[in-house]
């Protein structure tokens, strides 16, 4: 009986040792890239505006920090007023949640059993405090982000002769492409999350506050903010409205349950069609596969950059892909 050999070349094997040393280099600089990908998102979500400027004859650079500046005007103004009722209403929210659930009943179910699953929210005004220190620890994080986008957004329009440049017409062109049709997409999707976290916000707070809800403000906030996790963030946002309704009576858990639906079919029906269809245009099974995917890989951070990873992977194959 004759044996058959498996002959393996020396390039296989150095191919096969560079390749595997390489996916160790990267995993190694893989928060690097992380961050370079998400100045990448910053720049193309910015430069639409910034081309709009530049047609008015603006300066590209004086166009980039009017940008720079009215979005921290925003966001100053925005949290200016919010935080202090946020805070209190957060740190409300954290240190009766337990006991609430701890005696509520649902139309006659004990849920004492359920009390012990929310005993981390009461550390909650504490993780707010440990939140507000990271976040100042990691202000360079920040500005490094804000820099490398600023010089991303400097250097957008020569992009394009860079890729020809160092890599040749062809190759160049595809690369120039899939820029261009990441600039629309990704630029897209972040304006239409940033746009469907405002919407839903501020629905969730004139729905709770007509209830009489507790905690509205920061309720809403909250279901704002998950919004950017697509799917699974809007269902968290409604049970968690939900326990707080069930604890004044069944019937406000019921309409605030009704509320939450409500809101969601309202962004399902009138804003995600119009707006996210057309930017992400995923299933919603392969986007729960990213999130959870994504959540296991990268945590919270992973979960939020899994679409627009799955975005940027599907450009570039598609471009790759025709001659």
């Amino acid at each position: 009986m004759k044996t058959n050999k498996i002959e393996i070349s020396q390039k296989t094997i150095i191919f096969t040792i560079l390749f595997l040393i390489a996916l160790g280099l990267l995993w190694l600089i893989k928060d690097v890239i992380v961050l370079f990908f998400v100045c990448f998102i910053l720049m193309q979500a910015i430069n639409p505006a910034v081309v709009r400027l530049e047609k008015f004859k603006v300066p590209r650079i004086l166009g980039i920090v009017l940008i720079y500046l009215l979005i921290l005007i925003a966001i100053v103004l925005s949290f200016a007023g919010i935080i202090p009722i946020l805070i209190e209403q957060t740190t409300g929210l954290a240190k009766t949640l337990p006991d609430l659930i701890k005696n509520a009943s649902f139309f006659g179910i004990s849920t004492a059993d359920l009390s012990s699953q929310f005993k981390i929210l009461e550390s909650l005004p504490g993780g707010i405090a440990n939140t507000a220190f990271a976040i100042l620890s990691n202000l360079f994080s920040a500005i490094v982000i804000l820099m490398v986008t600023f010089y991303l957004l400097l250097e957008r329009k020569n992009m394009g002769d860079y890729s020809i440049k160092y890599f040749g017409q062809n190759t160049g062109s595809k690369i120039k492409k899939i820029i261009d049709q990441l600039e629309i997409r990704l630029g897209s999707w972040v304006s239409a999350e940033v746009l469907l976290m405002i919407i839903i916000g501020i629905l969730s707070f004139i729905g709770y506050s007509l209830l009489g809800l507790k905690y509205a403000v920061a309720l809403a906030l909250i279901a704002g903010i998950l919004e950017i996790v697509p799917n699974i963030g809007p269902i968290i946002s409604v049970i968690l409205a939900s326990i707080i309704g069930f604890t004044v009576s069944p019937t406000i858990g019921l309409l605030t349950i009704l509320v939450g639906t409500i809101v969601q079919q309202l962004e399902n029906n009138l804003i995600v069609p119009k707006i996210m269809k057309e930017t992400c245009n995923i299933s919603p099974v392969i986007t729960i596969l990213l999130l959870m995917v994504g959540a296991k890989l990268g945590g919270v951070v992973g979960a939020i950059i899994a679409v627009p990873i799955y975005m940027t992977a599907e450009v570039i194959f598609k471009t790759l892909k025709k001659p």
